[in-house]
């Protein structure tokens, strides 16, 4: 049964300034990793290969240099490649709730209180939406606490008829205090 709040999986990159940054940092990392990697991997080989003396060591550097090459240059690509995957899905699982969230707090600034955060199964920030739906189902609470007591003191002011001054400040006192409550929508 689909709720009026529900997430509906659309693409991949939800907010693109924060996602788009996250992912190329990493991927600079990542980059940086690799060609340490290399570098650690390969100048060895290319030392030898170029400061050699002996010919047929030259010879059998610049062959295992040619092998390695064609064996991990292939591999990092792909190794890069399924990391920009896994970024992307994981920036996604981060900031998808991220923008839940920020609709949420716009309709708490709006003064509803009626919207839940709802996350996708695989979503991190899980125990934070848990929090926020708390606070959200308790100022629901306090609100109905004090929209409960508003009418019992309406009801109660016009049983009131003993002094009219305060029989009338009370009164533009209880239209006050019934303005700032229906600023919320529960």
């Amino acid at each position: 049964m689909p709720q009026d709040h529900e997430r509906k999986l659309k693409n991949y990159v939800i907010n693109r300034s924060l996602q788009l940054r996250l992912i190329f940092v990493s991927l600079g990392y990542m980059a940086i990793i690799l060609a340490v990697t290399l570098a650690f991997t390969l100048l060895p080989v290319l030392h030898t290969m170029f400061d050699a003396a002996d010919p047929n060591a030259q010879y059998e550097s610049a062959q295992t240099f040619l092998l390695l090459a064609q064996r991990l240059v292939p591999a990092v690509l792909v190794l890069f490649l399924f990391f920009f995957a896994h970024l992307v899905i994981m920036t996604h699982r981060i900031c998808g709730p991220l923008v839940n969230f920020t609709h949420t707090f716009e309709s708490m600034a709006d003064g509803d209180l009626s919207r839940r955060i709802q996350l996708r199964q695989k979503d991190y920030l899980q125990d934070e939406a848990d929090m926020i739906n708390e606070v959200l189902d308790n100022l629901k609470d306090h609100m109905t606490a004090l929209q409960a007591e508003n009418h019992a003191l309406a009801e109660s002011l016009e049983k009131a008829t003993h002094n009219p001054e305060a029989l009338g400040e009370a009164r533009r006192r209880n239209e006050r205090l019934s303005e700032m409550i229906s600023t919320f929508h529960l």
